[in-house]
Parts: C-alpha cells; sequence; structure tokens
C-alpha cells in the first residue's frame, strides 16, 4: 500500500521510478532508494542515500529528490499560479523537484513542509498576478512564514489544454513551473478593500468549504477577502460566536 502510492505520485510527477524486490541487483544507474525500515537491512546500498518510507509519499519523493540534487541547488524556488487550487511547484536550479494541486488553505502549510525539507536552503516563493483576493491571502500568510515573495506577470504562463479536471490541473501545474523561473518583484503585505461581490464569493466558498454547513457573515468574509484571515480562521471565529 505504502509503495502503490509512492508509484502513483511518481507518476504523477513524471518522474524515473524502478521498482525492486529486496534480493534483486539495484542498477548502476540507480541513485536512491526508498524502502521501508524492516527492509533497509538487506539491501546492498549506500544507508546514506536511503530514505524510509513513512507514510507521506509526496514528502518521500521530495526527500528522494532532495538527496540526488539537493547538493546542487543553491536557492529553491517556489512557484504558485494562483486560484482556488493553486499549482505548486518547487525547481532548484531551474530543475523541477515536485508539483503539487491544492486547496487555498493547503498552500502554506505545504510551504512549511517544504521549508522543513530544504533548512538549510534560501527559499524564494514566486507568485502570479492574477486572482487577486486568493494571491493577496496567499502572498500575506507566506510572508507571515517569513520567506520573501516575488510577484509575477503571469500572462503566457497557463497552457490551454482543453476542459476537464485532468486538463485544469495540468494547466495550473504547468503555469506554477513557469511563474517560478520568471523574475518578478518583491512585494509586502497586501491591503485590498474587496468589492461586494468578491466579499459574495469568499462567502459561497465558506459554505462549499463546510460542505453546506455555514456561511461565514459577511464582515469576516470581508477580513478574508483584505487576507487579514484566513478562511479557517474566519470560520473557526465564526463557530465560536
Amino acid at each position: 500500500m505504502v509503495y502503490h502510492a509512492i508509484i502513483e505520485e511518481a507518476r504523477s510527477r513524471r518522474l524515473d521510478l524502478l521498482v525492486l524486490t529486496p534480493s534483486q541487483p539495484i542498477p548502476a544507474h540507480v541513485g536512491a532508494i526508498i524502502t521501508t525500515e524492516g527492509e533497509s537491512g538487506s539491501i546492498d546500498f549506500s544507508r546514506e542515500m536511503m530514505v524510509i518510507a513513512d507514510g507521506r509519499p509526496q514528502a518521500t519523493l521530495d526527500k528522494a529528490i532532495s538527496l540526488l540534487f539537493g547538493e546542487d541547488f543553491d536557492i529553491i524556488i517556489i512557484g504558485i499560479d494562483p486560484g482556488k487550487y493553486p499549482g505548486v511547484a518547487v525547481l532548484g536550479n531551474n530543475k523541477t523537484i515536485s508539483v503539487h494541486h491544492v486547496s487555498v488553505g493547503d498552500v502554506c502549510p505545504l510551504i512549511k513542509r517544504i521549508m522543513r525539507e530544504y533548512n538549510n536552503k534560501k527559499l524564494i516563493v514566486r507568485i502570479g498576478h492574477g486572482a487577486r483576493l486568493i494571491r493577496s491571502q496567499l502572498i500575506n500568510g507566506i510572508l507571515d512564514l517569513g520567506l520573501p515573495v516575488e510577484m509575477v506577470d503571469e500572462t503566457g504562463t497557463t497552457p490551454h489544454l482543453g476542459k476537464g479536471v485532468h486538463g485544469q490541473v495540468i494547466s495550473d501545474i504547468i503555469a506554477a513551473i513557469n511563474i517560478a523561473r520568471i523574475p518578478g518583484k518583491n512585494v509586502g503585505r497586501q491591503f485590498i478593500e474587496p468589492s461586494h461581490g468578491e466579499v459574495r464569493v469568499v462567502q459561497e466558498h465558506s459554505r462549499e468549504y463546510s460542505n453546506g454547513r455555514l456561511t461565514i457573515p459577511r464582515l469576516l468574509a470581508r477580513a478574508v477577502a483584505k487576507g487579514e484571515l484566513t478562511l479557517d480562521e474566519a470560520m473557526e471565529r465564526h463557530k465560536k460566536e
């Protein structure tokens, strides 16, 4: 089950992954091994180049890639294509290390994990200039993590791959990779006065996010739209009130 999830994650990233049993010889071109703690002792390979799978396929693959290329990376750049479900790409020396497609609320936790994985590297975040409310929320959240943020003109970064969920996911990820490769302008905290329509969109998002259980009031929705609160924080505050 652990290996199946890792294989699926590797396929989604278009990574080369060779599946072997512990008794099979390891080809000379293999640079890193992903295994379990129980099997690691029977594998004839450098322990320093082994990654013990811990049930988190994304993090496991990130560690393996870091072992292969991490020492070559001077700077880790995180590209973000802002939207309801942002595409996120992690690049080192212009090489794509990992890609992700997550909800807005999962972007900052994802970046925290990336910071832990590359705690000895310089990290820069580059974000597209579209979806201004979501972009503003993300910028403020990332700045709170202590990372510099550059805003990039994302014109022309998104390929047209047709309709459908799969095509949209791939488009968002490719856009994030392209955004990561474009130097932008450093930005500080974002202060935006949202329109009535934008506040209503946040309220609708809160209802959808809670599976129809609650809709946050306009005052909290406005704070979310301005980037003063995350949607999770606003919903938690509404529950307490």
